[in-house]
């Protein structure tokens, strides 16, 4: 066995997808594609925290091999997050990621000059790339999800509800719709029997360092290749200063982040209570107005005067006389 930064944490994550090799592994077997290169797009998706939620975004350009043997540039981007919220700002996400035209490439088209009849001119026309995006989680989803990894896809079909086929590229179908991966991390099997669920083990939390969260026990280098290139990576990252300092300063943000939320808990709890208490008081205080109107109506009816039914309950004769009029 060996204790290697665990992955779980954004920047050591972001270290490990940095290495291309690392990317092409880890990539073509989640998308179950071959991947011919692929390359970090932006390095400015790095640990962020809004409204309390922790969510990594990184952007990958990759070359895959179509199962017709065609080539196609497409964008892998992969979300990490661990709260139960985060659904608007995933989707909010591919939104942008769909509008942005760094997810498209610019193709010169000839047509009939508009401005000069008989004559050609060129113009320059979008052709977006198609998206896969990969969700990995650090919660469950509920039941009946109870899976490691789930794909997703678009299907079509005609007006009897008959399959289309789809096994050819055809460049406005791949523009206009994306694959999905959902990766729950919750849901790793203890022990691997697929390829990907081996690669994906590296992430199970079951093998955090007691006491130590930002470390994991994994399994040493063994007869798996594309497993040890990951576990070659997570070594070195132990080794990379910056990578040292960065993931000490997440850590201590993260238990900041648990701490205000528990502070926030614990203030929500108490200024429940307090409404309860009010509430319950303001109860008790209209059963005592009921209770007291009962009484005085009921020693009117009897023969009691207003003066008389103040003092003998003790209270105001203005009180009285608002009761019984």
């Amino acid at each position: 066995m060996v204790r290697v930064f665990n992955p779980i944490y954004d920047t050591v994550f972001k270290y490990l997808v940095g290495d291309e090799r690392v990317a092409k592994v880890l990539l073509s077997n989640i998308l179950d594609k071959t991947i011919e290169s692929v390359s970090m797009k932006h390095n400015d998706h790095v640990f962020q925290v809004q409204d309390d939620l922790k969510l990594l975004r990184i952007d990958f350009a990759a070359t895959i091999v179509n199962n017709d043997g065609t080539k196609e540039v497409v964008t892998i981007e992969i979300q990490k997050a661990y709260e139960e919220d985060e659904v608007m700002r995933f989707r909010s996400y591919f939104g942008l990621q769909s509008q942005s035209e760094d997810n498209a490439e610019k193709i010169i088209k000839v047509r009939h000059s508009r401005k000069n009849p008989g004559q050609t001119e060129t113009y320059e026309v979008l052709k977006p790339y198609h998206i896969y995006s990969i969700y990995i989680l650090g919660h469950k989803l509920g039941k009946g999800y109870e899976y490691a990894v789930m794909k997703g896809s678009f299907v079509f079909e005609d007006l009897d509800g008959n399959k289309i086929d789809l096994s050819t590229h055809n460049d406005f179908i791949n523009g206009m719709t994306h694959h999905i991966v959902i990766i729950q991390i919750p849901y790793l099997p203890a022990k691997p029997k697929k390829h990907l669920e081996k690669l994906l083990s590296v992430f199970d939390q079951r093998n955090k360092v007691k006491d130590n969260a930002k470390y994991v026990t994994i399994e040493d280098l063994g007869i798996d290749e594309d497993y040890n290139i990951l576990v070659n990576r997570l070594i070195r990252a132990t080794g990379d200063v910056q990578l040292v300092g960065d993931l000490d300063f997440e850590a201590q943000m993260l238990r900041k982040l648990e701490r205000d939320r528990i502070n926030l808990d614990d203030a929500q709890i108490k200024l429940e209570n307090a409404e309860k208490q009010l509430a319950e008081q303001e109860s008790q205080l209209q059963e005592q107005k009921s209770q007291l109107e009962a009484m005085i109506k009921m020693s009117a009816s009897l023969g009691a005067t207003p003066l008389k039914i103040a003092q003998n309950l003790n209270i105001p004769l203005e009180k009285v006389l608002e009761i019984l009029k």
